[in-house]
Formats: C-alpha cells, structure tokens, sequence
C-alpha cells in the first residue's frame, strides 16, 4: 500500500529499532514511536490506537517478550486494534518461549520475525546466526528476500526439496528482484533444525517452563536484596529477562565488583532509558543453576554493603 508510517513502540530493542531506523532511510518510510505502560512493560494500547487514528500507518512492530523481558500480555489486542485500521501488524518472537507462550499467528500476527540463536546455536559473538521470517498471507510471498525452498516428490515418490519461485531472484529479475541473496547462513538453519527435531514439541515446552522456573526463582532472590528494585515493573510477566533498578548507588559500579568475582551480571539500560534510573537487564536462562543464581544475588547483597 501507499501508507508511510510505521508504529514501533519504545519497548523494543534499541539496537533493532537503529537498524529498522537505517533500513528506511530513502524509502520514504516515516517511523513514529508508542509508549509503554509504566506498570507492566508492555505496550500501551491507548497510545498506540491513538497513533492509528492519526492515519496512514502501514505496519506496527511488537517484540514479545520484549526488551525488558516482559511478555506482551495484550498482543490480541493490538493485532485487532491495528487491523481495525488497515495496518498489519510484525511481531518479533523469542523461538524458546513458544513452548509456553501462544504462537503469534494465533493472536493475529501478519509477519513474524526472530532469530534461532537461541534454538542451539552458539553466541558466536553476535553471529553468524539464522533468521526466522514467517507470513500469514501468501500474497506477501514475492516481496520475500531470501531463497524459497518447498518440499516435493520426485519421479520415484520420494521426498525431495528444491527451491521454488526463483523468478523473485536476481538471475532471473535483475535490478527488479526482490531477493537478493549472496552468503547466508543455512548451516545455522541445519543445526537449529537439528536442535528441534531433538527436542520435539513437549522438550521445547519444558525448555520454556525451565527457563520461566529461572526466571521467578531470580526475581523472588534478588527481591531479598534491600537497595534493589525486582522486576521494575511491578505488574509485568517476564520471561527469560528481567529488568531491575538500584535503589542506590551506581550500577556500573555494581557491575566492575561483580566482574572481579567472574560474575556478568546484567546489562546497563540507564542510558537507553533514563526514566528508569540505574537499571539493567538480567537473562536468566536453562544453563544458569540454582547455585549460579545464588552466587549472583550473594555476590550482589556483598558488594552493596561495600559500595
């Protein structure tokens, strides 16, 4: 469609919401941010639905869970708020939550996003990895980039994949094509498959119910430590991160003592986020144990006591 603007709220990625920034410079494309609701995290319907009443939105972005770790609890409700007015919605999906959360498709996703990092692949330091690019609807499907692979049958009967619609390619539409791909990642593709196939349906599911079982041990511990403020958002749901606030203090200071015990503890957003004073995200994931959540918060009452 014509329609300029697109929605992304304030509790998205900074890092992702730079490269969508970058991405649009020259399309024409207008980006406009939503608030996020000060109780819970999660994005505030009222502004959103009043930044769609303005007109000429195309797209809104969600991330779920989202920066701050906070599952979007009213995700439905932005799918039929945005779809009321001509918009579609991208939603950014952690692979691991599925196991436990609703898939996005189901709460009326158009387009879903994400990254298989943490479907058994390594950090890499920050990559290679592989992207996860989904569509409900197939009209989408030439505007695609990257190569299409379908599943077929061979003159014998037997299952083979092949890549199909190669007319969205650059050999065959040149300068018209809408796929443009050179290197990519496919043996990332292999190895995230491999993981799933491994894990099955109800292995993914426990994996997400083992990191959501993290997730609230770290909260419930970190909230015993007097100066710190867990989860910041008193009203959230989180899953995997957690984003929490010194009451006191300096939390790089924090941090360089926790670093001298061989402890990363979070990653600081204070200045991403000034409204949120000295805060951070920490991750808690199915390698971290019991013991290692309990170090941290030990680690953590120990050096505010000194600081």
């Amino acid at each position: 469609n014509k329609k300029k603007v697109v929605l992304i709220p304030y509790n998205v990625n900074p890092e992702t919401y730079e490269v969508i920034k970058t991405w649009s410079l020259g399309t024409g494309v207008e980006i406009k941010r939503v608030a996020y609701d000060s109780l819970n995290g999660c994005v505030d319907v009222n502004d959103l639905e009043s930044k769609l009443r303005e007109g000429d939105v195309t797209a809104v972005y969600v991330e779920n869970p989202n920066y701050f770790g906070c599952i979007e609890l009213y995700l439905k409700e932005i799918t039929d708020i945005t779809h009321k007015y001509g918009a579609i919605v991208i939603v950014n999906s952690l692979p691991i939550s599925l196991g436990i959360l609703e898939a996005p498709g189901k709460l009326g996703a158009d387009i879903v996003v994400g990254d298989a990092q943490s479907l058994g692949l390594g950090m890499n330091f920050g990559g290679p990895s592989a992207g996860i690019l989904g569509i409900r609807d197939e009209k989408l499907i030439n505007q695609l980039p990257g190569r299409l692979v379908g599943a077929t049958l061979d003159l014998t009967s037997r299952l083979g994949f092949t890549m199909i619609l190669q007319t969205r390619e650059q050999h065959i539409r040149r300068e018209r094509a809408t796929s443009n791909i050179t290197t990519n990642s496919s043996l990332m593709a292999v190895a995230s498959a491999v993981y799933l196939a491994l894990l099955g349906s109800e292995g993914l599911k426990k994996l997400g119910e083992s990191i959501l079982l993290r997730t609230y041990y770290a909260i419930k511990k970190l909230s015993e430590v007097e100066d710190v403020k867990v989860p910041l958002f008193d009203e959230g749901k989180y899953f995997r991160e957690i984003t929490l606030t010194l009451r006191k203090g300096s939390y790089m200071s924090l941090h360089k003592e926790l670093l001298k015990k061989g402890i990363m503890s979070g990653k600081y957003i204070g200045h991403q986020y000034p409204e949120l004073g000295e805060s951070c995200i920490m991750c808690f994931t199915e390698l971290h144990t019991k013991s290692d959540i309990d170090l941290l918060v030990s680690s953590i009452k120990e050096v505010l006591k000194r600081v």
